[in-house]
């Protein structure tokens, strides 16, 4: 018999999973993002072992209550493997970027497996039938809100010009990875601190919050050779596509480098934690991200928290 709090972590997945799957408007994608967090938790906790079951326990009823729909089992299929990556990146002691990337790349392995043959039998170039794709859902979607009587909404989506969609599915696999990296970053942090209020002495307790975080330095080249590509190749070509997608996850690390030097700040003034989580999605949501994305690459030099030397991932 597994567990309590096997069985209430697989109960707490699956819950999140069909919660999250329930289309609510922008409610659902948030709750979603979450799903692996409670894997990972008990996984730190009880085991690989207590995390393998919780998962399974997870799957077996997301799959009794979808219908065994594959795309909705796929989807819970790669939220289960970056909760299996984090868990076991968290349980090796990886530095925390190491446990990201390991938790925030696997997920799209399934994805990739599953769409390889059908692109395969599809015979046609894999970037044209994604702007097929593409047009065809916003043709659909314009099509309902005019069903719906939102005129104005459907002009808006007739608007999205065919140079939108040629940038947006070349930029796709910056985007896809950049946006699975923010997920294995948020979960990561949430489990972090769920496991060390259950454990205090767990060994994550000596790495690196976020508040204290910093990328290793010399991270910094991977940023300058993607700016460099964008700079010297001509515009429109493989490889100026090449540096724009290496770009946008290097911006993503040196955000999320900014995010942590604000976040340092507030907890040194002593301000309240949902008052810390107010500002920071304020920031994200305003132009004012930009200056944290600026202070992030500066303080690879600046070091503003006088950090450098006693922090782990230093480099």
């Amino acid at each position: 018999m597994p567990h309590r709090s096997v069985i209430v972590a697989g109960l707490q997945a699956a819950g999140i999973f069909v919660a999250g799957i329930l289309n609510i408007p922008i409610i659902s994608q948030i709750i979603i993002l979450f799903v692996p967090v409670p894997l990972v938790a008990v996984s730190l906790l009880r085991g690989r072992k207590a995390g393998a079951a919780a998962g399974g326990i997870a799957a077996a009823l997301v799959a009794l209550v979808s219908g065994g729909q594959i795309a909705v089992l796929l989807l819970f299929l790669s939220l289960l493997v970056m909760a299996l990556g984090l868990a076991e990146g968290m349980t090796r002691g990886l530095r925390p970027e190491q446990a990201i990337i390991l938790g925030g790349v696997l997920p799209l392995i399934p994805l990739m497996l599953f769409l390889a043959p059908l692109l395969a039998k599809a015979g046609k170039n894999p970037i044209l039938l994604a702007e097929e794709y593409l047009r065809q859902n916003l043709a659909d979607a314009q099509q309902l809100y005019v069903r719906m009587g939102l005129a104005e909404v459907a002009q808006s989506v007739a608007a999205v010009a065919d140079a939108v969609v040629f940038y947006l599915v070349r930029l796709m696999p910056g985007l896809l990875l950049a946006t699975s990296l923010l997920q294995a970053a948020t979960c990561y942090g949430m489990a972090r601190v769920i496991i060390l209020r259950r454990s205090p002495a767990s060994p994550l307790a000596a790495s690196p919050s976020l508040a204290v975080w910093h990328a290793p330095d010399s991270w910094v080249w991977g940023l300058i050779v993607a700016l460099g590509s964008i700079a010297v190749f001509p515009r429109g070509s493989a490889a100026w596509f090449a540096g724009l997608n290496l770009a946008i996850l290097y911006l993503l690390v040196y955000l999320t480098q900014g995010i942590a030097i604000v976040e340092y700040f507030q907890r040194k003034a002593r301000v309240p934690a949902i008052w810390r989580s107010f500002l920071h999605a304020l920031i994200l949501a305003l132009p004012s991200v930009v200056a944290v994305l600026a202070f992030g690459i500066v303080d690879i030099w600046g070091d503003f928290r006088k950090i450098r030397a006693a922090a782990p991932g230093s480099s």
